[in-house]
């Protein structure tokens, strides 16, 4: 891809190169690493072919403090929730090696739940450029919520439908608007005078932190310069009682059918942003 871009004239293409760089799981905790080392805003992740000692290490640390040791095993380029499998089970999460390469993160066991049911939500990233940092975020957002009660009982772990939130290919679908979202959020977290604008604020900074971490470590995506633009979508979930914002994955060009349906002025915002340069739609939030 690189090397066509010098040939493209006033013409861009919708792909950086070297994206690999934040959409493969293992890359991308890897770039964020060694741009800052831990970050709040990303779960403690092994890559379980090059970090396996150091994985089991962690794990029987926990152990021994009786801590919570619950791990969520990923391909590092499926999506979709494809190929996850959630675990306290050290032999497992080794097991799983052997039908290809994984990744172990640390999983998220206090999830925001809504109605008691766990959801993360799908935010849309648009990159007009990346040297210099163009970065806006979609201020409409899409949740998306498991089907079943969320609980950490071990016969629960293997329950697609408590544990995962991708309904939207063959199983039941439950639709929750962003404003119902918000104001149940609002309703809920009431006594504790907690708005969603004040973790809204804790999302721009991850993501602004995030396409930072990509001009430091993998200045390589911003060699295209001014001929490629990108949408990515953020899955974001937030932690219960802290609320901070936690990355699960940057997805190259979201499935965005939802976005279409419910906001049909979706792809103008973005498009306008994106090739016509136009920044004064309500919608879109410049980040950097």
């Amino acid at each position: 891809l690189s090397d066509e871009l010098a040939t493209l004239g006033g013409r861009v293409v919708n792909q950086f190169p070297f994206e690999s760089a934040i959409i493969n799981k293992r890359n991308l905790a890897a770039t964020v690493a060694a741009a800052f080392g831990r970050v709040a805003w990303l779960q403690t992740t092994y890559d379980l072919e090059s970090q396996l000692a150091a994985f089991i290490g962690d794990y029987q640390r926990r152990a021994e403090d009786s801590k919570d040791n619950f791990w969520i095993i990923k391909a590092p380029n499926l999506a979709r929730s494809m190929d996850m499998v959630v675990t306290d089970n050290l032999d497992v999460a080794i097991r799983l090696l052997e039908s290809g390469p994984r990744i172990a993160q640390k999983y998220i066991s206090r999830p925001l739940t809504l109605r008691g049911k766990k959801i993360d939500l799908r935010y849309v990233a648009v990159v007009r450029s990346l040297a210099p940092l163009e970065v806006f975020l979609y201020k409409v957002f899409w949740i998306r919520t498991a089907n079943n009660p969320y609980n950490l009982d071990p016969r629960s772990l293997y329950e697609y439908e408590t544990h995962f939130t991708v309904m939207n290919y063959g199983r039941k679908l439950e639709q929750v608007s962003m404003e119902q979202f918000i104001e149940r959020f609002e309703e809920e977290h009431a006594p504790e005078n907690l708005k969603w604008n004040d973790v809204y604020v804790k999302i721009r900074e991850m993501v602004k932190e995030l396409f930072v971490a990509v001009a430091v470590a993998a200045p390589k995506m911003g060699e295209a310069g001014t001929y490629a633009r990108a949408v990515y979508g953020l899955d974001v979930m937030i932690e219960a009682e802290t609320y901070q914002p936690k990355l699960l994955e940057v997805t190259f060009s979201p499935d965005c059918n939802r976005a279409c349906k419910y906001h049909p002025h979706f792809y103008n915002d973005l498009f306008s942003c994106l090739f016509l340069r136009e920044d004064s739609s309500a919608n879109v939030d410049r980040i950097i």
